[in-house]
């Protein structure tokens, strides 16, 4: 007999909320509603122009096939000088592995290093797939709340408290996402101390706006730094993404790597590699209008009166708190979306300790983001 019961053993995944939002967004414009999309953070930007030259040329020649594990070679040495380059990091290109999109080698990074049964800190808010891929894996997560009167930073002390004989790891996220904040120098180097290994997910690295772009292995060998092509390259369909990690922990991300999906597709890691090469100016445009983007942002929801009490560097998104705290933030966001026809992203999505506040996008045109403003300003739904 088939029964739900049979899955039971996945109810403590949590879904994604926003998709929730998206999935009721679509149904409104397939009835002829305008939506303006806020909820998800996928760059409007179309993929660097040597991206598309290097599929067609693969396509000519029909190349596609299994690679070697850890991806194409000359993908992993582009890697190597983009983190010296841009990050002052000199690593191997045996340090490299490439997968289809970063999300994967979250998981796969957590396996890694927490058998299960084990612990792993991450911090609460934080990107809503980290909890779900630690509980995946077996290992249990412990938060450590990040606080708005502190601008979100992470309170080291605080983690220290949170430390057991079971932890195995730290999960990070700088740039971060529900909330843009880069966190500071003294945090990182605190980190870093404690002698714990790091997963640090850079997906938003190359986006952060006031602060030179670095990675935490700057800080610590002991780290598996997680990086890809969907934001700072606006590559997000095409799945693409890399780890990296010290050399005698390769040998087993390796063999998972190979059980899990064997190799990344060969001509999209072909088109990553073309991107590096040939794409840096493009990358560097992307960036100084999410930085426009952003000052507009930060200044017109003050001219509105949502001021958000703490100033976001890096990313695209700013975590907003709302008036009403007894209303949840997936009604509100429902409410919003009716009402409006601007879709945001409910703070829950994002842990408990971002209940009460609501995420904005701005991976949008600029007349969309002025609009979606005055909308949500008009309605008072976020104010009163």
């Amino acid at each position: 007999m088939i029964s739900n019961s049979q899955t039971s053993h996945l109810d403590s995944i949590d879904s994604f909320l926003a998709m929730e939002i998206f999935s009721r967004a679509q149904q409104l414009e397939a009835q002829g509603r305008e939506v303006i999309h806020l909820e998800f953070g996928e760059p409007d930007f179309s993929a660097p122009e040597s991206a598309a030259e290097s599929i067609r040329k693969s396509m000519e020649i029909n190349d596609a096939g299994y690679t070697f594990s850890q991806g194409l070679e000359g993908l992993r040495n582009e890697i190597a000088k983009k983190y010296l380059r841009d990050y002052g990091v000199d690593i191997l290109p045996e340090q490299v592995l490439v997968s289809n999109g970063s999300s994967l080698l979250l998981y796969l990074s957590v396996c890694l290093l927490a058998p299960p049964g084990s612990e792993v800190i991450l911090t609460d808010p934080a990107y809503a797939c980290y909890a779900n891929a630690i509980r995946l894996a077996g290992a249990k997560p412990v938060f450590v709340k990040l606080h708005h009167e502190d601008g979100f930073q992470l309170n080291v002390s605080e983690l220290k408290k949170q430390v057991t004989k079971k932890t195995k790891a730290i999960l990070i996220n700088s740039p971060m996402n529900p909330t843009g904040v880069v966190f500071s120098e003294e945090v990182m180097q605190s980190l870093a101390e404690l002698d714990i290994p790091v997963i640090s997910d850079e997906i938003y690295a190359d986006l952060s706006f006031e602060d030179q772009p670095h990675s935490f292995l700057s800080y610590s060998p002991q780290t598996v730094a997680i990086n890809g092509f969907s934001k700072s390259f606006a590559m997000t369909g095409w799945r693409l993404g890399y780890m990296i990690t010290p050399e005698e922990w390769m040998p087993a991300a390796d063999r998972l790597h190979q059980n899990l999906m064997i190799s990344a597709t060969e001509f999209v890691q072909e088109a990553g590699a073309a991107v590096l090469q040939k794409s840096t100016a493009y990358c560097e445009q992307m960036k100084a209008e999410f930085n426009r983007r952003r000052l507009f942002v930060l200044e017109r929801m003050s001219e509105l009166g949502m001021e958000l009490g703490y100033t976001p560097t890096g990313a695209f998104y700013v975590l907003y708190k709302y008036r009403d705290s007894g209303k949840s933030s997936l009604d509100l966001c429902h409410e919003v979306l009716e009402k409006t026809g601007v879709a945001i992203a409910p703070g829950r999505d994002f842990g408990s300790a971002a209940e009460g506040y609501i995420r904005i996008s701005y991976a949008q045109s600029m007349e969309n983001i002025e609009r979606a403003l005055t909308k949500l300003a008009e309605s008072k739904l976020l104010t009163s």
